[in-house]
Parts: C-alpha cells; structure tokens; sequence
C-alpha cells in the first residue's frame, strides 16, 4: 500500500513571499524516517499541489485571520486539515489530506 502524506505551508515571512500577503502552498511529503505514523519523519521535498494567496498581510496582518481564510481556500480546492498548525520560522505548517 502506498502512504501519501501532506503539509501545508502558511508562509507569513515577507522574505519568502512573491505579494505582500500570506500565502498557502500544499506539498507531498517524502518519508525520510521509518514510520509513516509520525509526522516528523516525512519531509516537504515533492511537488505543489494547491497555491493560493490570502488577502491578509504578512508585514502586519493578523495569522489567526490568514489561518481561517487559508482553510477555506483549501477547503474550496477539496483538503481538510488533519493536524493542528504549527509553527517554523518563515511558516505555519498543518497535515492534510484530500478530500474523500
């Protein structure tokens, strides 16, 4: 059985960004650990498969704002979000999954 895995990248670092606004990108995961149970052992090295820009700034904007409205550009492109954010240094990151 093959395992795909998710993560999507709210990027709010105005360094890494083409706008002057948050954007979410959804990438396939490559498992570089033993066990495809634990979230820490896939890494973020495949392809895009959804981008879209939120309307909130990332300079000054509010991230539970861009969170919410990041969900339902997902949720409109048919993910869920199966984790809970988490943050790194240039991004909030979530697990998810395609839609059934």
């Amino acid at each position: 059985m093959t395992v795909t895995h998710f993560t999507a990248w709210l990027v709010n670092d105005p360094s890494a960004l083409e706008t002057d606004c948050v954007d979410i990108a959804i990438i396939e995961d490559e498992l570089i650990g033993g066990n495809p149970e634990n979230d820490g052992d896939w890494a973020s090295q495949g392809d895009v498969q959804f981008h879209a820009v939120t309307t909130v700034s990332a300079k000054d904007g509010d991230i539970s704002a861009a969170q919410t409205e990041a969900e339902a550009l997902m949720e409109d492109a048919g993910w869920r979000i199966v984790g809970t954010w988490d943050a790194t240094d240039n991004a909030y990151i979530v697990t998810v999954e395609r839609n059934a």
